[in-house]
């Protein structure tokens, strides 16, 4: 990766060069600042390039100066589709179009070159591998939520006692723990796609178990709920209050990156949650197996549900390090008496020299320049690299619904604003979702998105929670509270009937 004081884009790949924002584009603000970035986009990268080391060891095309799984152009945030795409080949019988479904809402992927693909053996071999990875994984996410923990009183104590040293030792200490903590994420999101493939290919095989996995595929215990219970009073540092902030912009309060970011809901009160089932599902699909398929179904679906569970928890402790750099970056800044406004336009590197290397603070400036005319600038959800110019990739393509959690209902619009009625179902409508909804979950009946794919947030959470969700209805925003919409997890089917 480039160092110094490149300008705002990186260097594109020079083999993979089709960009699309993906979940990114449905969680992340749609411009993220360099510090934001340096803190986002530069250790998922590591963590990809870890984990690629781990199961294949070092290969070529997974190596290099320049970003190979990340891209931030016009100071908006991309994964790279084409290495993603080539990723995806490395593994027995998953296709790129695997990957776009599961997690770049269905676009078309882009051509995969020949050349770099491992061999049949290593590509089964990367399962085993990879799931030794995985089996390693809850220990170390544990690990990071108590050291997450012990940090968040340290900047507790040294924001209220105005300890620069004490600022500043958080910073340090939070490095090493956010590498750690997008490591993790890069894993669970990774091991999700091979491993729905695997369990695909092995219903095709346990007589009775095809076409189920919609219904079996659904984490037992999220930590969303945990985290709400624990937002504690604003400014005290508890492990639930960066659920009040943008997830991945830490000049949320800056201009121009407070114009970008999704504020998050606050949590439901009050009576009205949905009672629970006398009997689940799954746990009946199961019942009508006999045992030794029931065994190898549920495993596989009880495997995948603990890897979605464990998606979000590492998401959790990466979103409380970013919100202690939203926190400590400001009083920092304040207490080393920076420029106004100049230090996101710093890379994190950079701003832990800023006190001591005041010549960082002129390339702050240019970055500034550079990024106030770049985020007027429109920037393409899919992004074609391949010539001269950048142009859109898939642009012609309409969203497609699809359903992610099984069920079918019928009900009244709402929004994150609105409170549930009291009597009869309803379906929560917005244009994206993550996190921010768990607490709604439990008093809706279904849920409607703009966007989403098959393994965005919302999936899982509406997995969790037992209620149909459709992702990618193109029409969403044209729904009004009031109308009556019916809605089919399963096939994606959407029938709207206006009010009035």
């Amino acid at each position: 990766m480039r160092t110094g004081f490149p300008a705002i884009d990186v260097d594109p790949h020079p083999d993979f060069r089709i960009y699309s924002a993906g979940n990114l584009g449905e969680v992340a603000p749609q411009r993220l600042s360099p510090m934001s970035w340096s803190l986002v986009g530069t250790p998922m990268e590591r963590g990809t390039r870890r984990l690629v080391r781990q199961v294949w060891g070092t290969v070529p095309w997974a190596e290099g100066s320049h970003y190979v799984f990340l891209g931030y152009f016009g100071c908006r945030p991309y994964h790279n589709l084409s290495a993603y795409s080539h990723l995806a080949g490395q593994f027995p019988r998953v296709s790129p179009r695997d990957v776009t479904e599961a997690y770049f809402e269905g676009v078309e992927p882009p051509p995969v070159r020949s050349h770099g693909r491992e061999g049949a053996m290593r590509r089964y071999a990367a399962i085993p591998r990879m799931l030794r990875v995985w089996g390693r994984l809850n220990q170390t996410i544990n690990r990071l939520e108590e050291e997450v923990t012990v940090l968040e009183d340290l900047a507790r104590r040294a924001v209220g006692r105005g300890s620069e040293a004490g600022m500043y030792e958080v910073l340090l200490r939070a490095e090493p723990m956010l590498a750690d903590g997008w490591a993790a994420h890069i894993v669970t999101t990774s091991c999700v796609v091979p491993m729905t493939v695997a369990q695909r290919e092995l219903h095709r095989r346990v007589p009775g178990a095809g076409g189920v996995e919609a219904w079996l595929n659904r984490p037992r215990e999220l930590v969303w709920s945990r985290m709400y219970d624990a937002v504690g009073t604003p400014g005290d540092f508890a492990p639930g209050e960066f659920l009040g902030s943008s997830f991945y912009e830490v000049a949320d309060a800056d201009d121009p990156w407070q114009r970008f970011v999704v504020r998050h809901s606050s949590p439901a009160t009050g009576a009205g949650a949905r009672p629970d089932g006398v009997l689940e599902l799954d746990e009946a699909l199961w019942g009508m197996l006999p045992p030794v398929r029931r065994r190898l179904v549920q495993g596989t679906a009880r495997m995948i549900g603990d890897m979605m569970a464990a998606r979000e928890h590492s998401k959790s402790v990466v979103m409380r390090l970013l919100h202690l750099h939203r926190r400590i970056l400001p009083e920092l800044a304040a207490a080393w008496r920076l420029p106004g406004g100049r230090w996101p336009y710093l890379t994190i590197e950079e701003f832990r020299r800023a006190h001591r290397e005041p010549g960082l603070l002129e390339h702050a400036e240019q970055r500034r320049e550079e990024c106030l005319r770049a985020v007027d600038a429109p920037m393409p959800e899919h992004l074609d690299l391949t010539g001269a110019v950048g142009v859109p990739w898939g642009a012609e393509a309409r969203r497609l619904a699809r359903g992610v959690s099984p069920g079918r209902v019928t009900g009244v619009v709402v929004t994150s604003a609105d409170d549930p009625p009291e009597d009869g179902p309803c379906v929560l409508v917005c244009a994206s979702a993550d996190a921010d909804v768990a607490p709604l979950l439990g008093f809706v009946d279904g849920v409607l998105t703009e966007r989403g794919s098959e393994m965005s947030h919302i999936a899982i959470l509406a997995r969790e929670h037992r209620i149909p969700a459709v992702v990618g209805y193109a029409d969403a925003a044209a729904l009004r509270t009031g109308d009556m919409i019916t809605i089919d997890g399963r096939s994606g089917d959407v029938h709207v009937e206006p009010a009035g």
